[in-house]
């Protein structure tokens, strides 16, 4: 009986570490962008320097009617063997985590078909699981706008893809709180976003701003494109090429001001030029004059006292 005793022991602190080796998340819920990285991740106890021989690691995605492997690690080496396709070359445990007591599994370019509950089990001195949740959104934040011109009448266009399916309103500065008509349609991408396109046909006008409005009933996001009157400067063929003409002209204008400028100031020089000059003979006309005066006064003046004496 004694001899059992120790067996007996054995087995109930056995079945107490069991009991204590619990795995906690280190967060319930997750949030991702379609396209972007993701980390999820759950802890469990290391009491001494990790064997990694005796950790078995196991990420599975819960489904109505069959789990998929997303991961595992079998007794300290990766067993992708059952990895769902789905998942092949974009799921994976960061190993030098693991030493810490952390199971973080990363997913990379996320999927809209990612979302969903998650199970981290982890078997180490015990066994434990607990479960995650993973949203994925696609906000529709790239908006392509684009017009041409057909028929004298103005053609925009607004394309962009997200999820789930948004409403796309067109407004004008005129009228922003009065959504104008258009042609919207959708279809699903094999990515299993929704693709947008929405057409709107107004009379020609380059006084007028448009914008198209996206807006994300769920996510409660409104994302806008704006056509600003710039735009038509590019694409109107009768307002890039007056703008042509006058780009042009004025240069020509310019310098024909400027040689106007140059020879009125050229005649204006010659013209004093003139003026000193006349002015200059005149002065020594009059002192030629005044000296020949002189000269006859004097010889006058000589003639008389000799007539005198």
């Amino acid at each position: 009986m004694f001899r059992v005793l120790p067996i007996v022991l054995l087995e109930i602190q056995l079945h107490l570490i069991t009991a204590l080796f619990t795995v906690e998340v280190l967060q319930p819920h997750y949030s991702a962008n379609h396209g972007s990285d993701v980390i999820m991740g759950c802890c469990f106890p290391v009491h001494s320097p990790l064997d990694l021989t005796s950790l078995s690691v196991s990420w599975q995605r819960k489904l109505s009617e069959l789990d998929k492997e997303v991961y595992k690690l079998n007794k300290g080496q990766e067993d992708l063997t059952q990895q769902d396709s789905a998942y092949r070359g974009r799921a994976a445990v960061l190993h030098e985590e693991l030493k810490k007591g952390h199971s973080l599994l990363h997913i990379t370019n996320v999927k809209l078909t990612d979302a969903g509950t998650y199970v981290c089990v982890v078997d180490y001195e015990g066994a434990d699981y607990k479960y995650i949740t993973l949203e994925v959104e696609a906000p529709y934040k790239r908006i392509n706008l684009q017009e041409r011109t057909e028929e004298g009448d103005l053609i925009l266009t607004c394309h962009s893809e997200g999820y789930p399916l948004a409403e796309v309103s067109w407004y004008n500065e005129r009228n922003p709180n009065v959504s104008m008509p258009a042609n919207t349609t959708h279809e699903l991408t094999n990515d299993g976003l929704f693709n947008i396109m929405s057409i709107l046909r107004v009379k020609q006008s380059i006084h007028e701003n448009y914008s198209c409005v996206f807006w994300n009933k769920k996510l409660n996001e409104k994302t806008s494109a704006h056509r600003p009157e710039v735009l038509l400067d590019k694409t109107d063929p009768s307002i890039t090429g007056g703008k042509s003409s006058i780009l042009f002209i004025l240069p020509i204008c310019l310098l024909a001001l400027f040689l106007l400028t140059a020879l009125v100031v050229v005649k204006v020089q010659k013209r004093k030029r003139f003026t000193n000059l006349c002015t200059q003979k005149g002065k020594r006309k009059k002192w030629r004059d005044l000296s020949k005066r002189d000269l006859d006064l004097q010889t006058k003046n000589l003639s008389v006292v000799a007539v005198t004496d």
